[in-house]
This record gives structure tokens, sequence and C-alpha cells, in this order.
């Protein structure tokens, strides 16, 4: 499995005026598959395209979407790939989408309604040949998982999802200024990998960080 990570994700907050966040997305190529993690939302469009189009690779071509959790900013994008199987932890149906505001909900349910198949992952769950690990982490949304993904070209990864989305909550949770599910979390697996790719920031090397 090759890893190439398409963008940095970030996030902008300008109080009372604008607030826009993006996530990473990570395109995976392993056999025959080509399979994104996160593709972001219509912020991410710009790069997404700037990368399929310089890689000789069309919208048709990504055969599977793995999601951390179901929100705009990781999710939206999602209807741009119509043959792609969708990888969801089964809590996301529970939401009430009706409830999310005028505009935003109209958007969640188109984003669901574009789903052609999608298949429900949990904790323990191992995907393509045992290459990513999936990990129910439900500290930012009740559907929230976070991947490991073994790769030729980068080793382990971690991809946290926003359990942890930059490297300031990272910073955090190394120091153990945090002492919660999330932080024992990353404390444990971190570790065990060589990246961490976090959501709204850059990646880090393990071991820059973790000692020992």
């Amino acid at each position: 499995m090759i890893a190439e990570i398409i963008n940095y994700g970030g996030s902008i907050r300008v109080p009372k005026s604008v607030e826009v966040a993006y996530s990473t997305p990570v395109l995976l190529k392993y056999n025959e598959r080509i399979i994104l993690i996160d593709p972001g939302d219509y912020v991410s469009f710009g790069f997404l395209e700037e990368y399929f189009e310089s890689h000789n690779i069309s919208l048709e071509d990504v055969t599977d979407i793995l999601l951390t959790h179901l929100h705009l900013d990781h999710a939206y994008a999602t209807k741009l790939f119509t043959n792609a199987t969708i990888y969801i932890h089964a809590a996301y149906k529970s939401k009430p989408y009706n409830k999310f505001g005028l505009i935003k909900s109209k958007l969640y349910l188109e984003i669901i309604n574009s789903w052609k198949n999608v298949v429900e992952i949990d904790a323990g769950v191992k995907l393509f040949d045992g290459k990513i690990h999936v990990f129910h982490t439900p500290w930012h949304a009740k559907e929230h998982c976070s991947f490991t993904i073994d790769t030729e070209n980068l080793g382990r990864i971690l991809y946290t999802g926003d359990i942890v989305m930059n490297r300031v909550e990272f910073y955090d949770i190394i120091r153990w200024l945090r002492n919660d599910d999330c932080a024992r979390f990353i404390n444990t697996i971190g570790r065990k990998c060589d990246y961490i790719v976090f959501t709204h920031d850059e990646y880090v090397k393990s071991s820059d960080y973790f000692r020992g």
C-alpha cells in the first residue's frame, strides 16, 4: 500500500465573520484500488482537482472512501466520487441531520443520499488485507474512527481524525497536559507508528516526539 498526502488540512477562524475548516485528504493505492481518506469539502476542490489531473486519475477511478466521521469539512466531497464505497461507523445513521440548520441539514442529506454503497466499520475491523486497522474514537463525534495504515513508503501512519486536529493539541497530549481517553490513545498508539497525520495541520514524524 502506497500513501500520498494530497494536501495539509487547516482551519481559519475570524470571530463573528468567517470560520472555515478543511481536512487532510490522503490517497492510498493498493493493488487495483484507489482509496481516499476524508476527502474534504468545497474548500478542498481546488487541490483535489490539481492532484487528480496531474496524476491522470479520474473521479470515477476512486474505489473506496474511508471517513473518520460525517462532518461537512471531511465528507462533503464524497459526492464527487460516484463509484466509491463509503466506510463509516454505523453511529452516523442516528444523528439528527434535519436539526442541523436550514442549509447544513440539506447538505448532510445530499451527502448521505449520494452514497450508493456503504460499509459499516467499528473498532477492531481490519480492511484491505489487514493494511488498515480501525479504532472507534468517539470523543469528537459518536461515529468517529481513527485509522492506522501500513504503507510501503511511509511505514505505519496514524490518521487521527478530529480527535487531534493539529500539532498544538498534539503537544498538549504528549506532555500529558491532558489525561483523558484521547490522550491515552494517542500516547499508546502514536508511539507505535512512524507518522501521525492530523486532519487540520501538517503531519509529524513520531520518533521526533516519542522517546523509548
